[in-house]
């Protein structure tokens, strides 16, 4: 009898063992008691994605492997979470989880996307190339034509560039961009820009700056490109409370039609160029079908050019083109009649527009802006409302 109760005592102390030594390891144990908070919250309020290595401490594999895992974790915490759940313990999370073969790893990305399990041979690098499928990125990428964009919204918002000879987006900015999100904007810059390398006296790669909008000078990042080091870095200089901060995948520099002269009106577009612009007089050229001559475009940039220069004079024109064959609705209200016409939209409280009658030469559109300056252009009433733009996937 006596024999028994041992058998089972040292059966239970060997099945109640852990692969991961709680004060040693950075792998982050999950149970019955904590896995709805470290796993389903996470998934619901974060972009963070979650890797759980559940095992049997019999199962075979995972004690051999459990020192990779650990190595792995110390490389690559911050980036994603990474967990361990014991299932001889946690029973009833690995039933729920529909958890059966051992070890399972299993990735849990940001919701709505669906766990899904590693099926490769059990190494690392399989499953962080399938954890990696699912990290979020704010990154932006940065040309000498969003540049002064990207910088100058938000200005409360410290900015990140990184300067890289590589393709692709480095899993570790991506990581940061996560872990700052709403603290600070992450730009990358190309190899390939060569002003922008000398604007900012680039001489190797890669190339970390940090630029906030009042101080003349960016901080140079001298640090190890690893995460630790990269986190701590920037953690100095992000905000913990930013006035009017956002995402930089939100950012105005991500938004192709903020960097035309002559956008495209269209239900993306609307609010940023016309419809929510204060004061703006929106100059649509409208055509019917993709897109416009290229002359009548010229035109319309001339334009652009040389009422950028007057702004002070109370009136701002905006300059854009609608294709009346997609946004059929917008044409029946702006009496488009099939050949290209220039229509001036005031969007505001009072919703009116006015049609430019003349060439679609620079000095013919020019006198009818300068009769709308003056008070002499004739406006007709659109109603309360504006017609509806045909959705967009976003």
């Amino acid at each position: 009898m006596k024999t028994s109760i041992l058998v089972i005592i040292l059966f239970s102390c060997t099945l109640a063992k852990q692969l991961y030594d709680v004060k040693k390891s950075y792998v982050t144990p999950v149970n019955e008691l904590n896995f709805e908070k470290q796993i389903n919250k996470i998934r619901q309020t974060t972009k963070y994605v979650t890797i759980v290595h559940f095992y049997k401490y019999s199962d075979g594999e995972s004690r051999s492997f459990a020192p990779k895992y650990d190595e792995f974790t110390n490389e690559y915490k911050g980036i994603f979470r990474i967990a361990s759940c014991d299932c001889d313990e946690a029973d009833k999370i690995c039933q729920k989880e529909s958890v059966s073969k051992f070890p399972t790893f299993r990735i849990y990305p940001p919701y709505p996307v669906p766990a899904i399990d590693y099926e490769g041979p059990l190494e690392i690098d399989g499953i962080l190339k399938l954890a990696t499928k699912y990290i979020h990125n704010n990154v932006i990428e940065i040309t000498e034509g969003n540049i002064n964009t990207f910088l100058n919204e938000n200005p409360t918002v410290p900015k990140v560039l990184l300067f890289s000879e590589k393709k692709g987006y480095p899993l570790v900015y991506k990581g940061l961009s996560v872990e700052f999100e709403k603290k600070l904007s992450f730009g990358l810059v190309r190899s390939s820009e060569k002003a922008l390398l000398d604007r900012y006296n680039i001489k190797g790669f890669p190339k970390l700056l940090l630029v906030k909008t009042n101080e003349k000078k960016p901080y140079p990042f001298t640090g190890e490109y690893k995460f630790k080091a990269m986190f701590d870095f920037l953690n100095v200089h992000s905000e913990v409370f930013v006035p009017g901060g956002g995402s930089s995948a939100d950012s105005a520099a991500t938004k192709e039609w903020m960097m035309q002269v002559v956008p495209q009106l269209h239900q993306k577009s609307a609010n940023d160029i016309c419809l929510k612009v204060e004061g703006v007089i929106c100059v649509i050229l409208i055509n019917n079908g993709d897109k416009p001559d290229n002359g009548l475009v010229d035109e319309m940039k001339k334009l652009n050019q040389q009422y950028e220069r007057h702004i002070n004079r109370g009136t701002v024109f905006k300059f854009m083109w609608l294709d009346a064959k997609t946004e059929s609705k917008w044409g029946q209200a702006l009496e488009f009649q099939g050949e290209p016409k220039i229509v001036l939209l005031n969007p505001s409280k009072r919703k009116r527009f006015a049609v430019h009658d003349g060439e679609m030469t620079f000095q013919a559109i020019q006198k009818t802006l300068e009769k709308l300056i003056s008070g002499d252009l004739k406006f007709k009433n659109l109603g309360e409302s504006l017609p509806d733009f045909v959705k967009i996937d976003l």
